[in-house]
């Protein structure tokens, strides 16, 4: 019996979803308000979400926001009390 061969992107996911967020929701709320700062934040948001993103682990932008100081919400456990590095 033969194995039919298997992609090999079979696991990597697609973040096509992601940039389409990324550029449209910006746009339909600033839109309104600046007509032309929404056009210019639906194309440079994705670039910049893409910079940020691309080649690094899930989850990389969370941590980031962490290290930053950002309150982030359910990243840690609660027993943990503090971090020594």
């Amino acid at each position: 019996m033969q194995l039919r061969p298997t992609p090999r992107h079979i696991d990597r996911s697609s973040r096509v979803i992601e940039y389409l967020l990324v550029a449209l929701v910006p746009f339909v709320f600033v839109r309104p308000f600046h007509e032309l700062a929404g056009l210019a934040l639906m194309f440079a948001l994705p670039l910049i979400y893409a910079r940020l993103t691309v080649g690094r682990a899930e989850g990389h932008l969370l941590h980031l926001g962490y290290r930053l100081g950002m309150p982030v919400p359910g990243l840690l456990p609660p027993t943990v009390r503090h971090l020594e590095r």
